[in-house]
This record gives structure tokens, sequence and C-alpha cells, in this order.
């Protein structure tokens, strides 16, 4: 993201093209401006654990080089509109000169200096021309002309719903960011997400809630143990936030579980992985050599997960004692999650061998006692 200060801020003047769409609710512009014009005035909404409500994945520094290479040959033209959004409640100055036979109003646009343009996609073509004339000696694109398209008449979470359309419906982006956007529109929309966006994409802004829960709550085993985007994987984080989501989809499809509200299925969460710290103490306090929390332990003991609780429930205990005298049936020990030395079935990471690792432990669970038939 441009550094302000880094050039000379001044209003954009621009001849510019104005329609509306969306029931007349939208207004664009659609108008051509240099890279130092757009560096200078825009910003970018990352998503960072400073700024969850954010909706950008940073960006790759791989990618930026290779578009100031491209530039640097001379070898072609990036033809594709930038896409940014003057938030509400701002609005450019236009003045119009008269309709353009139906195609809209052509004229003139002015952006203030105090105005900011989010820079909804494109952030690796302009940045990348950014790279190549402040670092790759590329001078002459500094007056680079882009296209651009700008939003006008949004506010940020509709702003982010036009980033999570475009992105993935045409590229790919960061499953751990995908997951943040579907955790925003489940805020402002609730359960009628489930009819917006079908049922798979709302169990999966459940389940990421529920992890921001367990990883900010003091008590909980996972405190500062997963990383999300803008983190690195570590010793101490030894597991990303969307494998750790993927997990969780048998916990909230369970018919019981998914009626509770997502602070008592962390509170469940937080007293199985209690129960399951005071079982393998070493699992936990030397992660780097255990494969307890990561992908093959987190997924398997979801799977066991329902059928605890489900034990719990003929006790109605849920404490962490009465889950931790539930798991000492199972009889493992910690070596049996130990990186070399562990059973087989924890060293596997297909999704077959983890159902294999689950079932085998579910088979060591006591069976559930029913009243006289």
């Amino acid at each position: 993201m441009p550094a302000k200060g880094q050039y000379t801020i001044v209003t954009i003047k621009t001849k510019a093209l104005r329609f509306r769409q969306k029931g007349e609710s939208i207004t664009l512009y659609t108008t051509v401006l240099t890279a130092s014009q757009i560096l200078d005035h825009c910003k970018v909404d990352y998503v960072t654990e400073d700024n969850p409500q954010g909706y950008q994945r940073p960006v790759a520094k791989a990618r930026l080089k290779k578009v100031s290479t491209f530039l640097s040959k001379r070898e072609g033209i990036l033809p594709t509109s930038i896409l940014l959004c003057i938030r509400e409640p701002e609005r450019a100055s236009f003045e119009t000169e008269g309709e353009s036979k139906g195609a809209g109003e052509w004229g003139d646009l002015a952006i203030p200096n105090s105005m900011t343009l989010w820079l909804i996609d494109g952030q690796h073509r302009l940045f990348g021309i950014q790279r190549a004339f402040t670092k790759d000696g590329v001078k002459w694109v500094k007056d680079y002309l882009l296209p651009v398209t700008i939003l006008e008449g949004v506010n940020h979470y509709e702003e982010m719903r036009h980033f999570h359309i475009i992105n993935t419906q045409q590229k790919g982006v960061p499953t751990g960011v995908v997951d943040r956007h579907l955790v925003s529109m489940r805020e402002v929309e609730g359960d009628s997400l489930l009819q917006s966006m079908g049922e798979r994409s709302y169990l999966r802004a459940r389940a990421t809630s529920i992890i921001d829960i367990l990883r900010k709550t003091p008590e909980s085993p996972w405190l500062d143990r997963i990383y999300v985007t803008g983190q690195k994987r570590s010793a101490s984080r030894p597991i990303g936030q969307h494998r750790m989501v993927t997990s969780l989809q048998t916990v909230v499809k369970n018919d019981f579980l998914r009626q509770l509200t997502d602070e008592v299925l962390a509170r469940l969460l937080t007293n199985f992985w209690s129960a399951l710290k005071a079982l393998l103490p070493a699992a936990f306090s030397e992660p780097e050599n255990y494969v307890l929390q990561t992908t093959p332990g987190v997924q398997a003991l979801h799977l066991v997960f329902p059928q605890v609780v489900d034990l719990c429930r003929e006790s109605k205990d849920f404490s962490p004692r009465k889950m931790h005298s539930i798991l000492t049936t199972v009889r493992m020990s910690t070596g049996f999650w130990h990186k070399q030395r562990g059973h087989p079935l924890t060293k596997e990471k297909s999704l077959t061998a983890q159902k294999a690792l689950a079932q085998y432990l579910l088979d060591k669970l006591p069976r559930p006692v029913l009243p006289d038939l």
C-alpha cells in the first residue's frame, strides 16, 4: 500500500462517463488515471489480526516483481480496469456535459485531495507499477495510464461483497480470506446467509467464528495457537485457520451441536481440548514434536468430539473433568501422537486415513447407555 506523503496529493480532475446500476442505487464512473494519481489517493482494506473486518489478501511480492519486469521490457499492456470505491457517505463532484446517446453521462469528474479511493480489484497491477518506478528504475511507468472504474454509493460491507463476488467467481482467493468474508456476511445477514450463500458457506462462517473464540479465550488450549491470514506457521502456531474450519465441519453439522450458540459450542470445545491437554500434557508443551494440534489430530478428534458430547449428555455433565474421564477409556498415550514414533495412522495426511484414525478412537470410547427398551 502506498505511503501517504510519497506524492504531492492533489485533486483529481478528469473526463469520465457516469452511469448507474442496481436499480439506480449505485453510481459508477469510467475513466483513465495515471498510476501516480491512483496511488496518491488509494488505500487497501487488508484482513489482519487487528482488522478482521478487512477483506483483501496480502500482496504477493513475486507477482509485483513479475508486473515490474513485464513493464520494463515493454512486452504488453494492462488493459483490465482497476476497480476503486468511494465509500458512503462521500461523493465525488461531477459536472455533466449531457447524456452520451443513452450510454450514461459524459462530464468532468473531480476527486478532492482528502478523499480515499478504496482499492477493490487490481492491487498487484497497481503496486507492480509502483515497484517498477520506485525500486526497479522504470521511471516512465509513473505516468502509466490505467483504465479505472469507480463505484460510488456503497458502504464497507457492500464493497467487501463486490470483492468477494469478483474474486471467488473469476480467480482464486486464499481460503482463509474467504472464511473471513463469510464471517462478515453472517454478521450482517444472519440466518438469511443460508438462503443467499447456501448451507455450506453458512456453516463455514460459523466454524470460523467459533475458531476466533477458541484462539482468543485465555483458558483455551488454542489461545494464540492458530495462524490466520497475515501470520506465518510456527512451532507455537502449528495449524492454520482454514484447516481448523475444515475440521469443524462435522461438529457444526451435528444435529444437536448446531442448535447451540457459537459461544456455547466454543465452550464445549474448550472443555474437550482442556481434557486432552490434561491427558496428554507433553503434546501441548512441545507441539513441534507431536501431530495432535496439526491437521491429522484435529481432523480425527473433531470427528470424535460429538460422541464425547453425547456421552456427557447422559450425565448432564460437560465439564473438562467429565470429558477427561471419558477420553481416559481410549487409553491413548502421548507417544501415540508423536511425529516420529506415533501410530501409523497419525502420520497420514489423507482424509481417508484421518477418518480411519477417528474410527479407531471411536471404537475405544464407551458405548452410549440406553434406557430399558
